[in-house]
């Protein structure tokens, strides 16, 4: 066990151009390098390496263990600037009413206004990016039939298939699994 400090993060992230771990964070979040709030993004992405690799308890003397860091750096880097953005586009989507309003916010539709943000989509695309990943090949199976419209039922999902509904039943039940499993092994992604 190792104790590292926020410190040996900057200059760990700024050696062998590590730093190009943030910007590939930000890139697969889509956020081009012209939009404005990109380098403080980058900046927050750099702090939360920094705040990562203090808190990383492993050795970090071979390439293996140095890529398990990176690969464990980008999805904390990933999520938590995932939470900020969703918490940048919830703020810009809040209303605002007084007394002097003839309108009242109760009568407005009720509608989860979150559910069209493109941060949320992003959110929900990359946890199923992750569960794809990591489960079987059957399981990714059901995982596309059953995100598909025309198909209802677990039964229907059988049908198509040519196999029994225990098989799909199955493959579900170890869709499952791999989904608790990930948010076990990462909080910050559900």
């Amino acid at each position: 066990m190792t104790n590292h400090t926020i410190q040996d993060g900057f200059d760990f992230l700024y050696q062998d151009n590590h730093v190009r771990l943030v910007h590939g964070v930000l890139k697969g979040l889509g956020i081009p390098v012209h939009r404005d709030d990109y380098p403080d993004l980058f900046q927050e992405g750099c702090m939360i390496f920094a705040q990562v690799y203090a808190d990383y308890t492993l050795p970090l003397t071979t390439p293996l263990e140095r890529r398990r860091l990176m690969s464990y750096a980008y999805r904390k880097i990933r999520w938590r600037l995932l939470d900020i953005l969703r918490h940048q586009q919830l703020a810009v989507e809040c209303r605002q009413y007084s007394l002097d309003q003839t309108e009242d916010p109760a009568d407005a539709d009720l509608v989860d206004g979150r559910a069209q943000l493109p941060f949320s989509q992003l959110t929900n695309a990359a946890f199923f990016d992750e569960l794809w990943q990591h489960t079987s090949q059957p399981a990714r199976r059901y995982l596309l039939l059953a995100l598909q419209d025309r198909f209802t039922s677990d039964t229907a999902i059988a049908k198509h298939c040519g196999v029994s509904r225990q098989a799909v039943f199955q493959w579900k039940k170890q869709l499952f699994a791999t989904a608790r499993r990930l948010g076990r092994d990462w909080p910050d992604m559900v």
